[in-house]
């Protein structure tokens, strides 16, 4: 129920995209707004500038010069222009270029710096109080005896103007308003097609049996292939991983029973006996057959500590000649008193070749029990005055044009070898060419498997020592660091 909670209260990424999406479209739409309110306004004051345009072209056309005096007579067309906005007062002043007032309706300011052209000039200002835009434009008046420039001033207050521009921001918002929100229920409509797919796969996911490990039937788009395929790839893991438990569990399960059984046999045989020399016997056979169930329960969990790291993909870099090293201190403690002669040769480019000459990657843990097994094997199945040679040589291979470099680890022993025939069955887990106690068919099987999660070769031949040898064979680059 906690991870449940958990995953609903996780954004998913629908609500990502589409918050994603509504994020753009408000950019978008703020920018639209902006550029709206700028149009409204340039709108607005073009149309009520030619307003006064008309109505100061048509004062100047009537003003002329006669007797050295400047005279105007103001058309009463030039109002009714600017009565067109209903609501806004107007100001007007007539002046030459001296400031010499002709007529006003208000002692107006003229435009700062301002020098006469026939060229409108706007601006805006405050006036009564008011926000008023004003304009002024110039006639250039001739006569017989002088020269004047004829200035016309308007004023317009400009609440027609606000009204215009508020009239066509709102519509043109609420046009893009529209669209934005049309867009968004498209972006909806597409973003929830383009996720069936993945709905597909949870649907089939969270109603599938826990048994079935079939591929998911599901066609997905290009951008979703790579992850059905995955999935698809798990799930095939999963199967193999869970298959091969299985097996190995019933093999476990049928190797334990049968140890503990033939322990229970030999104790109970032994409650039974009267004779002291015949209970010393089947107290004996008791103590082998508990020697043997041990072993074979450490093998068990070494092979399952080997599966398990190799799931795991645990890797790091390992000195080779040191782990081996390390093996054979602890080897050498538990048969110092055997009459078994053990040869140790290091070549010397490893030995001496530097830090990251017998370096490679992998589980540290799980190579050592594969070298244990190796010399455990050998010293279990040959002789008692068996010769151990092991040794730990270094090649270099062109593969392709480039140099790779081969760390070979190689035990040597003298017993009784195993035929070539045999040597790829003996990999098979509870395969064993011996009949001692020890016996449990799963060390070569366990070494085998650590080869094989570390992408090296394990090779079986004659030993010149008469019996078997066993090649760990690890590839790494040339540069010293592992492949």
């Amino acid at each position: 129920m906690k991870h449940a909670s958990k995953r609903l209260t996780q954004k998913s990424m629908r609500h990502r995209l589409i918050l994603s999406m509504g994020a753009g479209f408000l950019a978008i739409l703020t920018v639209i707004c902006i550029g709206l309110w700028g149009y409204a306004q340039q709108a607005a004051n073009e149309s009520f500038d030619r307003l006064l345009h008309g109505a100061a072209l048509a004062i100047l056309e009537r003003a002329n010069l006669a007797s050295g005096e400047v005279r105007v007579d103001i058309p009463y067309s030039a109002f009714e222009i600017l009565g067109l906005a209903k609501e806004d007062r107007v100001f007007y002043r007539i002046f030459t270029r001296d400031n010499e007032t002709i007529t006003a309706s208000h002692d107006l300011r003229p435009k700062a710096n301002y020098k006469p052209s026939e060229r409108p000039v706007y601006w805006d200002d405050a006036f009564s109080g008011e926000s008023v835009r004003f304009m002024q434009q110039a006639r250039f008046l001739t006569g017989d005896d002088r020269s004047v420039w004829v200035i016309v001033q308007f004023g317009q207050t400009c609440i027609a103007r606000h009204d215009m521009i508020a009239d066509l921001f709102w519509r043109g918002f609420a046009v893009a308003l529209f669209i934005t929100v049309v867009g968004l229920m498209f972006v909806w409509i597409a973003i929830n097609r383009a996720l069936n797919p993945l709905i597909d796969v949870e649907q089939n996911l969270r109603q599938r049996d826990i048994s079935d490990f079939t591929p998911l039937p599901v066609s997905p788009p290009r951008e979703v292939a790579s992850l059905v395929l995955s999935i698809n790839g798990f799930i095939s893991r999963l199967k193999n991983n869970l298959d091969h438990s299985q097996i190995f569990i019933a093999d476990v399960t049928h190797q334990i029973r049968t140890a503990l059984s033939a322990l229970q046999g030999q104790l109970e045989l032994a409650s039974k006996e009267q004779a002291p020399q015949s209970l010393k016997n089947r107290i004996e056979k008791a103590e082998r057959q508990n020697r043997q169930t041990i072993h074979l329960t450490n093998q068990l969990l070494a092979h399952a500590m080997v599966i398990h790291r190799a799931d795991q993909k645990i890797v790091s870099d390992i000195h080779l000649a040191d782990l081996l090293k390390t093996v054979l201190q602890t080897l050498l403690r538990e048969h110092v008193k055997s009459d078994i002669d053990f040869s140790v040769n290091i070549a010397p480019e490893i030995e001496n070749g530097g830090k990251d000459a017998d370096v490679i990657a992998g589980d540290s843990i799980s190579i050592r029990e594969a070298i244990s097994n190796v010399i455990d094997n050998a010293i279990k199945h040959g002789p008692a005055n068996n010769r151990i040679d092991i040794s730990l040589s270094e090649k270099t291979l062109n593969l392709r044009g480039r140099q790779r470099k081969q760390l070979i680890l190689q035990v040597d022993d003298a017993g009784p070898g195993i035929p070539e025939e045999r040597r790829a069955k003996v990999l098979e887990r509870f395969y064993t060419t011996g009949t001692g106690i020890d016996s449990s068919g799963l060390g070569l099987s366990i070494v085998d498997e650590v080869m094989r999660s570390h992408k090296a070769q394990l090779r079986l031949g004659n030993s010149a020592l008469g019996g078997l040898s066993v090649k760990m064979i690890f590839t790494r680059k040339m540069t010293g660091m592992p492949t």
